[in-house]
């Protein structure tokens, strides 16, 4: 077989184990079911709002919820499109590292087809946490697929110098509108190249290019802030007055990152850049590597301090693996080439490569996957398979409560997604996420858990007129014992057809 069929065939069959591996978690969380909110009350009622009227800013993933308007606007079923989008998205990231590994390999003089290119793709397929969240309903694979086409058309940019129109500078801007971090990766980028101009072309005047660079993302950028500050009125989402104000994030966020080193084998890192250190041939290769390592120390830095995330598996750190995927390729690349030059055979390293790669991704789908799907939490992360299970039972209330109460039933509870998307009635989060943000900036945070550090009293949650006082729902096998509720309330509780288990109980107004 030529190597140009076996660069495809490889790359055709990471592809598709990527696929599989994103179907052994195939799920949806409930926090996704906010945006999904947002884009119905857009669709049906012509507002960006969770409830309708009332402009609260309580999601940050502007593209991600437009994209899914699109979707109800075509009829679309928004659990099944989320799912196909982010898989064809996180297909998108691993043919675009293939196809700047193969640049590489053209500027260094190479075959540009070659089946090394593969070796990044099916690092990626195999990873854990990109496979989860290949899944999940959330804008993670958009956001990183954004980033990805930015960072490698800013440095194919950078190897032409002034010939072609610098286009990055739009990805990072479609990226900052995927998530907010996507100004941080544009910051960083400018960054990398300020340090490049005043080290190595030793002067401070920017270029022609480097103007246009920022002239696009601006063009992007401005139009969409400039909206969104104009119809929400304040300079960030609410979702960052919500998360501010606690303390004491450092320690859960660096349990945070040491499980997800540790989940992906990535102490190999740290001693692969020291063996290839030495061996960067030229401004290019370096440039790549001091790029993608100010990217990873950044986010990092950033993920640790802000404590993580509450749900398991690292989609925080998902945007920088296809980056490091290709560093790692681009390391053995080099370690391969050094080995081959002393005698080895190119088919005995090609079956070395071949069986780390299984044994790796065997340990991987055995240990973390099968973990990952179990139902519980450690230390305050939330696994993948209790997400899923929660957002099955929350949408199945959400169903019931559409189906056995009046349009104008108002409902209050922490999970703001599923249950207010499926049963289309105003919903109060108790979690502040989607509240009018000065109760937000007013309300004392507490605790260290991410995005749960803020939450209303019982006076601010009665004050809104509510008919059922949900709060995190009570679901059990047995019928739940009664519970005593504010004054005005009774315990109510029945068996909701498709919930598993079936009961659930609700303090409600009769």
């Amino acid at each position: 077989m030529t190597a140009p069929r076996l660069r495809l065939g490889l790359l055709l069959a990471a592809s598709a184990a990527l696929v599989a591996h994103a179907l052994v978690f195939d799920f949806v969380n409930d926090d996704a079911f906010i945006s999904f909110r947002y884009a119905d009350t857009l669709v049906r009622h012509g507002e960006l709002a969770f409830n309708p009227g009332e402009r609260v800013e309580g999601y940050t993933n502007f593209l991600w919820t437009l994209l899914i308007a699109g979707v109800l606007a075509l009829k679309g079923e928004p659990v099944f499109w989320s799912k196909v989008l982010s898989i064809g998205l996180g297909l998108g990231s691993l043919w675009a590292i293939a196809r700047f590994s193969a640049d590489c390999e053209r500027a260094d003089d190479r075959d540009p087809r070659s089946p090394w290119d593969a070796l990044g793709p099916w690092l990626l397929a195999a990873a854990p946490a990109y496979a989860c969240w290949s899944t999940g309903g959330l804008e993670t694979q958009l956001f990183t697929f954004t980033t990805t086409l930015g960072w490698t058309d800013y440095l194919r940019e950078r190897d032409r110098g002034a010939q072609g129109w610098p286009r990055s500078g739009v990805w990072f801007a479609l990226s900052a509108m995927s998530r907010p971090e996507g100004m941080l990766f544009f910051g960083l980028t400018g960054l990398h190249r300020l340090i490049e101009l005043l080290f190595v072309e030793r002067t401070l005047k920017p270029s022609r290019q480097d103007w246009i660079w920022g002239l696009g993302f601006a063009l992007v950028f401005g139009p969409y802030y400039a909206w969104r500050f104009a119809y929400y009125g304040y300079p960030f989402p609410n979702t960052y007055y919500v998360k501010t104000g606690a303390k004491d994030f450092w320690a859960p966020g660096a349990r945070y990152l040491w499980s997800w080193i540790k989940d992906h084998g990535l102490f190999v890192l740290v001693p692969l850049a020291i063996i290839v250190r030495r061996r960067l041939p030229g401004a290019r290769r370096a440039r790549l590597w001091t790029l993608l390592g100010l990217y990873t120390v950044a986010l990092t830095l950033h993920v640790t301090r802000v404590g993580g995330d509450f749900m398991g598996l690292h989609r925080f750190f998902v945007p920088i693996m296809p980056a490091l995927a290709l560093l790692i390729a681009q390391a053995l690349r080099s370690v391969a080439d050094a080995l081959r030059a002393r005698g080895a055979g190119p088919a005995r390293l090609g079956l070395a490569v071949a069986l780390v790669a299984i044994v790796g991704a065997g340990w991987q789908i055995r240990r973390v996957d099968t973990q990952a799907m179990t139902i519980g939490s450690d230390r305050g992360v939330d696994r993948i398979g209790w997400l899923k299970q929660f957002a099955e039972q929350c949408a199945a209330i959400g169903r019931w409560v559409a189906e056995h109460t009046p349009e104008d039933t108002r409902l209050a509870t922490t999970a703001a997604g599923t249950i207010p998307f499926y049963a289309r009635r105003y919903t109060y989060d108790i979690l502040l996420l989607n509240v009018d943000t000065e109760v937000v900036k007013a309300t004392p945070a507490h605790g260290n858990r991410p995005g749960h550090t803020k939450s209303a009293s019982m006076a601010q949650v009665l004050a809104q007129d509510i008919d059922y006082l949900i709060y995190h729902p009570t679901i059990s096998a047995q019928r739940p014992g009664p519970r005593r509720g504010p004054r005005g309330y009774q315990w109510f509780t029945v068996q909701v057809p498709g919930m598993d288990p079936p009961w659930w109980g609700v303090l409600r107004r009769p």
